[in-house]
């Protein structure tokens, strides 16, 4: 069982913190625990009524009304919602929702049957790029609690894995392919799902890729610059401003004749570099490719 600040409560669930201590007062609306030094805190299971709660109550529903019902309705209330809402917005946080109670509570059979749901509504690429991303980013707001296991950031992350690398798996290419590709994360870099999704895009999209996957020291790259390959790696990970520059400078220095790409989620990578294209979103991938 893990515990979570109101902060860290109300950014995963959506609530904001007044609203929150609203309820409470008005409607009785979970209890917080204290710690031995009188701070409040939230456990799993009131961050999951938490969560759904705030779908059902953005639409429509009254909290009064809410606290009244057990576990098992407010599950059909969202189910029921799912099925009538014609608002993408409420589907996605509903999907998102699924995903990371899958997480809190290890329900593999609840991520598998969310997972497969949404790729035949959406198709995979949209799947992640409205739904895992979002997971992602709240999940990882539960991981940077240090009360956390991070067995949960494991459990969703490794699943995703599983099953972003059959879908590759399964994609056929052709025998003439567009471009070559090598795709890596620098030193100190572990969070690969970004990076094994743009494998799976290159290749829907008749690439050849050479995937080497985490924490690949700079030197082990050096091979691929005589072969012009094109280089796509990501920072994800806060590092600090002279890493990320003598990481590009690298770069820039053995790869002047190869074109060059860096997916950077931290806003690090000054875009200065000649021979470098810095990505924001997966959309300036979707773009290149």
């Amino acid at each position: 069982m893990s515990n979570y600040t109101i902060d860290q409560f109300s950014k995963i669930s959506g609530l904001n913190k007044i609203l929150i201590r609203t309820w409470e007062n008005r409607y009785n609306f979970l209890k917080p625990k204290r710690t031995s030094t009188n701070i409040r805190y939230y456990d799993d299971e009131m961050l999951i009524k938490g969560i759904k709660y705030s779908i059902l109550v953005k639409n429509g529903h009254k909290i009064s009304k809410l606290i009244k019902e057990e576990d098992n309705q407010i599950n059909k209330l969202l189910e029921d919602l799912l099925k009538i809402t014609n608002s993408k917005s409420t589907k996605d946080q509903i999907y998102v929702s699924k995903l990371i109670e899958s997480s809190i509570n290890f329900n593999q059979s609840l991520f598998e049957k969310t997972f497969n749901e949404c790729v035949e509504e959406m198709g995979i690429i949209k799947f992640y790029e409205k739904i895992l991303v979002q997971t992602m980013n709240r999940v990882s707001i539960l991981y940077l609690n240090s009360e956390i296991n991070p067995s949960n950031e494991h459990f969703i992350s490794e699943n995703i894995r599983i099953k972003l690398s059959k879908e590759i798996a399964s994609i056929k290419t052709k025998v003439n392919t567009k471009d070559n590709w090598v795709l890596f994360l620098p030193e100190d870099e572990y969070h690969d799902i970004g990076l094994l999704f743009s494998h799976l895009l290159l290749k829907k999209n008749n690439h050849s890729v050479v995937y080497l996957g985490q924490n690949v020291p700079r030197e082990n790259i050096l091979s691929f610059k005589k072969n012009n390959f094109k280089i796509l790696t990501s920072i994800s990970s806060r590092k600090t401003e002279k890493f990320t520059e003598e990481f590009c400078k690298f770069l820039e220095n053995n790869f002047n004749n190869n074109t060059m790409f860096i997916i950077d989620k931290t806003g690090a990578v000054k875009n200065n570099f000649k021979n470098i294209q810095v990505l924001y979103t997966i959309n300036d991938l979707i773009k290149i490719i």
